[in-house]
C-alpha cells in the first residue's frame, strides 16, 4: 500500500470521540495521529537508507566477486601452462592419443 493511499484511508477513518464535545480528547487523537505519521515517515526513511546502503554493498560485492573469479581463472590457466611446459613430450603424446581415439569414435562407419 502506498503512503498516499494509506494517508487517505487514515484521514477518512472515523474518529471515535465522545459526543459530549470534549475537545481535549479530539486534540489528543489528532496528536496521536500526527505522531503515528511522523513515526511511520521516520521508519520509511530509515528503510530507504538501508536499501540504498545494501544496494551499494551489493555492487561492491559483485565487483569483488568478478575480480576474484578472473584472478582464479588466470591462476588456473598459468598452472596448466606451467605443467605443460615442464612435461612437453608426455603432453604431446597424450594429445595425440586423445585425438586418435576421438577420430576413431566419431568417424562414420
Amino acid at each position: 500500500m502506498t503512503d498516499q493511499i494509506h494517508d487517505e484511508i487514515v484521514d477518512e477513518a472515523p474518529q471515535f470521540t465522545d459526543v459530549t464535545g470534549d475537545d481535549h480528547q479530539a486534540t489528543s487523537e489528532s496528536a496521536k495521529l500526527q505522531s503515528y505519521r511522523l513515526t511511520r515517515d521516520a521508519q520509511l526513511e530509515a528503510l530507504r537508507a538501508d536499501v540504498m546502503r545494501l544496494r551499494a554493498e551489493l555492487a561492491a560485492i559483485a565487483a569483488g566477486s568478478s575480480r576474484l573469479a578472473a584472478l582464479e581463472t588466470n591462476v588456473a590457466i598459468e598452472t596448466v601452462e606451467n605443467k605443460i611446459r615442464r612435461h612437453v613430450i608426455p603432453t604431446v603424446v597424450v594429445a595425440g592419443i586423445v585425438g586418435y581415439l576421438w577420430t576413431a569414435f566419431v568417424r562414420p562407419r
